[in-house]
C-alpha cells in the first residue's frame, strides 16, 4: 500500500487554521501540506556527479521540504530524518533508544518527576553539526520556542510551558500536563531538533532557510537539490557515530512513472521504492532481483465509523434511531466478511483485525462473519421484512423511529483513497443489503468529509450514517490518539469544534477514568494493562469497527543490505547501515 496517512493528512488542513489563533487549545492531529517558498536551486548544468557506487532510492515527488512538522506527505520524513537528529526514536521492535540524548529519562533514574510534568534530558557530549557549530541544550529549547513564536502546533509541544537549559548538555522540559508520548517529544516520524544558529528567527518558522538548506546532526548532508530531478547526499564528517554512514553517496532521484521505478528496481538501478502498488508490485513479488518489504505489524486500520448521533444533529443526546444502539453497531460488524474484502479489495494483503491495538498484544475474541447472528440482532431491535420482493428491512415496533422508516443508511469514503477503497464499500454495500440494510454510497474529497465545523466538514458536523477510512498512530504510546477519537470529553460540538475528533459522539463514562489513569506516569506493565481494558471496551461497544489492517511495503533490491522498514519511523531511520553488495551492472 502507498504512504496514506489519511484523517491526520486532511484534518490539518483545518487544524492549522484553528492553531494559529488559538494554540494553547486542544489540537488537532499532525500537520499536512503547509506552503513552503520555493527555493533558488541551482541549474542542471551545475550538477554533483551521481557515484557508481551510489544507493539511489527513486520518488515521484520533491519533499515539500526537509522539515517534516510542516508537511505530511511522507517524503519530508524520509529527507528529515537524514539531517535532523532526534533526542530519542522507536526502533523496529518497538523499543525506545536514545539518539543525540545520552539516556533516556524515566522514572526509575529520576529524568522523568513523579507527577510526570518534568522530564531532564541528557545530551550526548561532542556531538556537532555538519558545519562545525556544537549540538547542544540551546538547540532544544530553540525548537520548542520556535513552535510557541510561530504559532504551529506538533503534538506535546503546546503543552510544553518552558524548557531550561541550565548548561549546554542538559535541557529540562517543564510540562503543563504529562505527555504521554514524552519520549519522542524531539523525535519520530522524521522530526528532530533544529539548529538555534542557522535556521533564523523563532517565529518564522515557515520561511527558514533550514527548511531547504539543513545542517545536519544526521548522517548524511544534503550535496545539492536539483527540484524535479534529484536530492544529492554525503556522509556528513561530523556525525556522532564512528564510522557511519556505510554509504558515500544517497541520491533520491525524481521519477513520477511506477513502471519506470519498477523497471530500474529490478534492473539494479534503483535499489528502493517506496509504497509500490499494482501494477508495479506485482511484478516486484515475482521478480528475483527483488523483495518486497511487508512491515509487521502495521500502522494504518481500515474501519467503519458509525455515527450515534440523530443525523445532522452532532448531538450526542440525540441518539441515531438505527446506530446508538450498540446491538444493531454489532450486527452491523456481524454482516461483514472481512477475509472477502481482503481477497476482492486488496488483493489478500491487508490482515484482517478487530482492534487498533493489535501490536500490544491484548487477547481478544476474534470477531466472526455470522449473518445469521446479524439477521437475529436486527430482528429484535424491531427492524423487518414487510415485503417478500423488497430487501431492506422497515421500523415495526423498533421505538426509535416512525414505523414503516426504511433501513437506509448513507456511508462516506475519501476519494483520494483509490479504487481499493470504492470496492471496499461496494462489497459492504452488498454484505449489508443480504440482512435487510441498504447502505446508500457516497464519494467524496477529504477535505470534505474532515473539514473544519466552519466549512461545514461532513463528520464535524454529523451529517453522515457511516464513513470507511484508515488511520493509525505513530510511536508506541497511542493514549493521545485513543482519546482523540473515544474519550467522552473530545466529541466536537458546535460551542467547541475543536474538542477532539469523537465524531461517532460515543460516550462511555468509563473511559474518561481510564484515559486520566493513562495521562498520568505509569509503569509499563499498568499502563499496558489499561490499554488492553480500553481495547475490550471498544471491541463490545463498537464506536468504530475496525477491519482490516494495511501494511506499508517497500519493493528492495537485493543488491541493497542493512533497510528496515517498520511502522514506528520513516525507513531511512537507519540510513547509516546501508550499503551495497556491488555496484549496479550495465
Amino acid at each position: 500500500m502507498k504512504f496514506n496517512p489519511l484523517l491526520s493528512q486532511l484534518i490539518f488542513l483545518l487544524g492549522t487554521a484553528i492553531c494559529l489563533a488559538a494554540c494553547e487549545l486542544a489540537a488537532p492531529p499532525p500537520p499536512t501540506a503547509t506552503p513552503l517558498p520555493t527555493p533558488t536551486l541551482p541549474p542542471l548544468a551545475l550538477a554533483v556527479d551521481v557515484r557508481e557506487d551510489a544507493i539511489i532510492v527513486p520518488i515521484p515527488i520533491d519533499p515539500p521540504s526537509f522539515n517534516a512538522y510542516l508537511n505530511d506527505t511522507g517524503y519530508e520524513a524520509l529527507v528529515g530524518e537524514l539531517v535532523y537528529g532526534a533526542l530519542a526514536e522507536v526502533g523496529p521492535d518497538g523499543n525506545y533508544y536514545p539518539e543525540l540524548a545520552a539516556d533516556l529519562p524515566t522514572l526509575a533514574n529520576g529524568g522523568l518527576s513523579e507527577d510526570g510534568l518534568t522530564v531532564t534530558w541528557r545530551l550526548r557530549p561532542g556531538i556537532l553539526w555538519s558545519d562545525g557549530q556544537p549540538f547542544t541544550s540551546s538547540d532544544v529549547a530553540y525548537t520548542w520556542q520556535s513552535f510557541k513564536d510561530s504559532r504551529i502546533w506538533a503534538p506535546g509541544f503546546d503543552l510544553i510551558d518552558a524548557v531550561e537549559t541550565p548548561d549546554p548538555l542538559t535541557a529540562v522540559v517543564h510540562y503543563r500536563q504529562f505527555y504521554p508520548n514524552y519520549l519522542l517529544q524531539f523525535g519520530g516520524n522524521g522530526t528532530g531538533v533544529f539548529p538555534a544558529h542557522h535556521c533564523g528567527p523563532t517565529n518564522q518558522m515557515l520561511f527558514w532557510d533550514c527548511n531547504f538548506e539543513p545542517v545536519s546532526t544526521g548522517p548524511f548532508v544534503l550535496d545539492q537539490w536539483l527540484r524535479g530531478v534529484r536530492l544529492t547526499f554525503a556522509p556528513n564528517p561530523n556525525y556522532f557515530v564512528p564510522d557511519r554512514p556505510l554509504a558515500k553517496q544517497l541520491v533520491f532521484e525524481i521519477q513520477s512513472d511506477p513502471d519506470f521505478r519498477r523497471r530500474n528496481l529490478e534492473r539494479g538501478n534503483a535499489h528502493l521504492d517506496l509504497w509500490p502498488e499494482d501494477p508495479a508490485l506485482t511484478f516486484m513479488e515475482n521478480n528475483e532481483n527483488v523483495t518486497v518489504f511487508v512491515t509487521n505489524p502495521a500502522r494504518f486500520v481500515l474501519r467503519l465509523v458509525p455515527n450515534l448521533s440523530a443525523f445532522g444533529s452532532a448531538d450526542p443526546a440525540k441518539p441515531h434511531p438505527v446506530l446508538a444502539n450498540p446491538k444493531m453497531r454489532e450486527a452491523i460488524r456481524a454482516a461483514i466478511d472481512v477475509n472477502r474484502l481482503n481477497e476482492e479489495a486488496f488483493l489478500g494483503r491487508a490482515i484482517p483485525t478487530d482492534t487498533e491495538l493489535s501490536q500490544l498484544g491484548c487477547q481478544l475474541a476474534p470477531t466472526t462473519f455470522n449473518p445469521g447472528v446479524s439477521i437475529a440482532l436486527i430482528e429484535e431491535a424491531g427492524w423487518r421484512l414487510t415485503n417478500p420482493d423488497d430487501p431492506i428491512r422497515y421500523c415495526q415496533g423498533c421505538g426509535t423511529a416512525e414505523d414503516g422508516t426504511p433501513l437506509v443508511l448513507k456511508s462516506y469514503i475519501y476519494e483520494e483513497f483509490g479504487e481499493q477503497l470504492v470496492t471496499a464499500h461496494r462489497l459492504i454495500e452488498e454484505m449489508l443489503l443480504e440482512v435487510g440494510i441498504k447502505l446508500e454510497r457516497q464519494v467524496v474529497e477529504g477535505r470534505q468529509l474532515w473539514n473544519t465545523w466552519e466549512n461545514n466538514g461532513i463528520e464535524l458536523r454529523g451529517n453522515f450514517d457511516l464513513d470507511l477510512w484508515d488511520d493509525g498512530y505513530y510511536g508506541v504510546d497511542p493514549t493521545l490518539y485513543m482519546a482523540d477519537y473515544f474519550d467522552p470529553r473530545t466529541i466536537p460540538t458546535r460551542d467547541n469544534p475543536i474538542a477532539g475528533l469523537n465524531v461517532s459522539r460515543y460516550r462511555n463514562p468509563t473511559l474518561s477514568g481510564i484515559f486520566d489513569a493513562l495521562r498520568s506516569p505509569l509503569p509499563t506493565n499498568r499502563r499496558r494493562t489499561l490499554l488492553c481494558e480500553l481495547a475490550t471496551i471498544l471491541q463490545q461497544d463498537l464506536p468504530h469497527m475496525p477491519l482490516l489492517a494495511l501494511p506499508d511495503r517497500y519493493g528492495i533490491n537485493l543488491n541493497l543490505q542493512g533497510v528496515q522498514p517498520h511502522i514506528y519511523d520513516t525507513v531511512t531511520w537507519n540510513a547509516a547501515e546501508w550499503q551495497l553488495l556491488t555496484p549496479p551492472q550495465e
